[in-house]
């Protein structure tokens, strides 16, 4: 009896095998390629400075490819949500996405992620998006020297929001309290949406935000910009003095590039590639990215990754210095 249950067994086992071994996962074909839609997965909330900047690119894409791009926002856990579903889609050009730098490559160094760093294959950067350091119009800060004062002077009292716990924002916010010695209070939301309401509703203090995310409501009077995190002022903000000429030499901004899952056929990225390089050089994405104060910055496959280990050694060697927890 043992030995026919045992027989039995190694039968059942043999042909699970065999079902298992006969299953083979459809590879993708770089000459049919596209044959049907392509999903571009957004990791935030629709509305922010990468959903926006991303709608406006791929209906300029869309006019010469020949499948639909469908936007999917995947928000949620300061991005790491749509980043994980995006490093770890099948690897057939039919899933792409944006990813925002520094964020993508904080998230892993500072949590257990399900996701990594090389899980994805760069396509091509789109915007290069300056921080800047924001408060309401009426606000008693009137200027940057008025922030830091009241700071040192209230240590841990004044409130800065930004996207997320170790987000892009985060670190900028966290890096110019260390450069300026000042204690703030951090106060994480989950995408830049949300930390925008939240000075605007008087809940916080200040924001660290990206310019394309608050330049219009800076230009309707509502916020005002006590310093920009760049190495010289803003085009269209040339009043507002720089971090770094104020004596806090902090650059800090967001590259929001567009990935594919690692493992992609190369002749795949390269289409993408092509499409999306001829759809940011356009005069109607350049126009339109301007009205929506997007900065574009093209960086190649190449010159992308280069960027993002340039990013990681950031992470590595200084946000451990910044009490970001």
């Amino acid at each position: 009896m043992k030995k026919n249950f045992l027989a039995v067994l190694t039968l059942l086992l043999s042909l699970l095998l065999v079902a298992c071994g006969g299953e083979k996962k459809e590879e993708a074909n770089p000459a049919a390629y596209p044959d049907k839609p392509v999903n571009v997965i957004i990791a935030y909330k629709a509305g922010g400075g990468t959903d926006v900047g991303a709608r406006i690119l791929m209906a300029e894409a869309q006019k010469n490819f020949p499948q639909t791009f469908v936007i999917v926002n995947k928000p949620g856990a300061d991005g790491e949500i749509g980043y994980t579903e995006l490093a770890t889609a099948t690897p057939d050009g039919y899933t792409i996405g944006f990813i925002n730098l520094p964020t993508f490559v904080s998230l892993p160094h500072e949590r257990q992620t399900k996701y990594k760093i090389d899980d994805v294959e760069p396509i091509m950067n789109h915007v290069y998006d300056p921080g800047v350091l924001v408060v309401k119009a009426d606000s008693q800060f009137k200027t940057l020297a008025d922030f830091v004062d009241y700071a040192k002077a209230h240590p841990e009292e004044l409130t800065i929001s930004n996207n997320g716990t170790g987000a892009s924002n985060h670190i900028g916010a966290a890096h110019f309290a260390k450069e300026a010695a000042i204690q703030v209070t951090h106060v994480p939301f989950g995408g830049s949406t949300d930390m925008i309401s939240a000075l605007r509703g008087d809940h916080v203090n200040a924001t660290v935000a990206k310019i394309s995310e608050v330049a219009s409501l800076v230009k309707s009077g509502e916020l005002r910009i006590l310093a920009s995190f760049t190495d010289k002022r803003l085009e269209g903000f040339e009043d507002v003095p720089t971090l770094t000429e104020s004596g806090y030499p902090v650059i800090f901004g967001s590259a929001r590039a567009i990935v594919a899952p690692k493992g992609t056929p190369k002749e795949i990225i390269d289409k993408l590639h092509d499409v999306f390089k001829a759809a940011l050089e356009s005069p109607d994405n350049i126009e339109k990215s301007k009205n929506a104060n997007l900065p574009l910055k093209y960086m190649s496959p190449e010159e992308l990754a280069q960027y993002i280990k340039d990013q990681e050694k950031y992470i590595i060697e200084t946000v451990p210095t910044l009490g970001i927890h």
